[in-house]
């Protein structure tokens, strides 16, 4: 029977080849920065202090995803998951700004990721071109609709990892 899921934002799902969260004390967060748990972080060009990956269009490769949301104090600690071969992470699939129903073929596709009002980021599988995760597992049914997913960063779309 399909099921209609409340949309999730990320969140590790399995951590494989490193030690649990990533802290980063200095330089730490940039100023005045308002991101939610689960939103994918990078580095700012000039200060190198973490701040929310812009999006789409943005080149910058993330360095993992947000354990809690953004303090808006400048050198604030943060903790991240890191963006790796290793981790694992899950994600609720939407069609960018529409609901989506899981057909089970996702598997092997890569994707971008986008934000939604909320703050949340959930994987858009209208943009196959600006892809930045590949779906690796179905966590929900076939025929769920807000489905959730395994996805994992593609390599040369990672931060911290030399590809």
């Amino acid at each position: 029977m399909a099921t209609t899921r409340v949309l999730a934002p990320l969140s590790i799902s399995l951590q494989a080849g490193k030690e649990c969260i990533i802290t980063d004390r200095a330089p730490g967060e940039e100023l005045s920065q308002s991101f939610k748990r689960g939103a994918p972080l990078v580095r700012d060009a000039t200060t190198k202090e973490l701040e929310e990956w812009a999006g789409t269009t943005d080149a910058t490769r993330p360095v993992g995803i947000a354990c809690n949301d953004a303090s808006g104090t400048a050198g604030t600690t943060v903790q991240y998951y890191e963006a790796n071969d290793y981790n694992i992470f899950e994600a609720s699939l939407i069609n960018n700004t529409t609901a989506y129903v899981l057909l089970g073929t996702e598997v092997g596709t890569k994707y971008s990721l986008i934000k939604a009002s909320s703050g949340a980021w959930y994987v858009d599988v209208a943009d196959t071109t600006t892809d930045i995760v590949e779906v690796v597992g179905l966590i929900s049914d076939v025929g769920d609709t807000n489905p959730r997913v395994k996805v994992r960063f593609i390599g040369d779309k990672q931060a911290n990892v030399l590809q």
